[in-house]
């Protein structure tokens, strides 16, 4: 049996973020650890969580994913655990004969002899403490030991400039915030945690196999995003919004876009597949009090694009094209491809072969937009890109 020093950081983590995983490092190195464990608590004792347990421990994972020093327990979620003592008798049985070390801010100090059992408590575990501005540790220190508490004090580092506060306000206002894991932020962006619940409103717009598709471009706009490094959150809101109007008749389409002049004239009219995009922008302005211009810019044109396209806008296109429901066209599998290397390069080979269809099936040319992206799509792209456009699929 190998015995090992492990250090325990509890928390509620609502979400995990880059601030906890720099403490345990640090805590590892200055306590010369073998491991650190997060310690998610399904039911905190004295703070409540906005996220699931099974949500925080998710988090917790993918956070891990490639971690080598920090791993994770879910001693703390486990049926009838509340407090750090009932945790730390699963850890004592889970790694017999280990040294527990439960890690924590100065500001605990003065609480610890008031923990549940925390006489129990002293005998699982000893403490290792990082100093905080402001909080006199020395004499918090002393009489925490003067309790029974082992208390070992770590160098003071700076004060971390990230918060699962903030982190859930700047989310809830569909903004990427810093701190977060590259996976956290995309499954926080994909499932909507901390924001509104959208979901109801946009169901009630729409049949079930169009708001399968729609979750489907949620998933494929937050991947884009990440992967081309573009907003995370606002492309899951342009998705989850842009086929709101999809369902609409095609009547009603359009009276709106030619009331509120929502095309160039050039534009026929009775092209819904076409007008739905226009007249879901403008849903999603006044029905859901969307207000960024790039966001309505993707829900406008997810369907033809435009001249001077952004990178987001192409993403939200691209998704709503490849989304892992749609059922296979000639073109799917190379617009995946290229999608994983160049947006431009996989819009312009969506549209063409959009081309292609309308011109097969009935003798027709595309909208007026959609030939306007294709030319300055072609008059942008790179000579990588044309030869990736040229190529055959590995």
């Amino acid at each position: 049996m190998i015995l090992q020093r492990i250090g325990i950081l509890g928390g509620t983590f609502d979400p995990v973020h880059e601030g906890h995983l720099h403490l345990a490092r640090l805590a590892k190195k200055q306590a010369s650890l073998d491991t650190v464990l997060l310690l998610p608590m399904a039911d905190p004792a004295h703070r409540s969580a906005m996220a699931t347990a099974e949500q925080r421990l998710h988090m917790c994972r993918i956070a891990l994913e490639g971690e080598a020093e920090i791993g994770l327990s879910d001693a703390g979620l486990q049926n009838g655990v509340r407090y750090a003592v009932d945790a730390l008798r699963l850890l004592k049985k889970q790694y017999p004969g280990s040294e527990l070390f439960f890690i924590i801010g100065a500001d605990k100090l003065p609480s610890l002899p008031y923990w549940q059992e925390a006489t129990a408590v002293f005998e699982l575990c000893s403490f290792l403490c990082f100093p905080r501005p402001g909080i006199y540790t020395q004499e918090a220190m002393l009489k925490a030991q003067q309790s029974g508490a082992r208390v070992e004090l770590l160098q003071e580092v700076p004060p971390t400039p990230h918060s699962s506060t903030l982190i859930r306000a700047r989310t809830a206002l569909y903004e990427d915030a810093p701190g977060l894991n590259k996976n956290v932020l995309c499954y926080l962006a994909e499932t909507g945690l901390y924001r509104e619940d959208l979901l109801p409103r946009i169901r009630s717009l729409m049949n079930a196999h169009r708001f399968r598709h729609t979750l489907g471009v949620v998933k494929s706009a937050v991947h884009l995003a990440s992967l081309h490094g573009l907003p995370v959150q606002k492309a899951a809101l342009a998705a989850l919004l842009h086929d709101i109007a999809k369902g609409m008749p095609q009547p009603e389409l359009a009276q709106i876009a030619e009331h509120y002049q929502l095309v160039d004239p050039e534009n026929t009219l009775m092209i819904g597949a076409v007008l739905h995009g226009p007249v879901g922008a403008w849903l999603a302005q006044r029905q859901f009090a969307v207000t960024d211009e790039e966001i309505l810019n993707a829900i406008r044109f997810h369907t033809t694009g435009r001249e001077n396209m952004t990178l987001f806008e192409m993403a939200v296109f691209v998704a709503d094209a490849i989304e892992e429901g749609r059922e296979d066209y000639p073109e799917l599998k190379k617009i995946r491809w290229l999608a994983e290397k160049s947006l431009p390069a996989a819009v312009l080979c969506s549209i063409e072969g959009t081309k292609r269809y309308i011109s097969q099936a009935d003798g027709r040319e595309m909208d007026a937009s959609s030939l306007k992206t294709e030319r300055y799509l072609r008059s942008i792209l790179t000579e990588q890109e044309k030869q990736w456009m040229c190529a055959s699929m590995p």
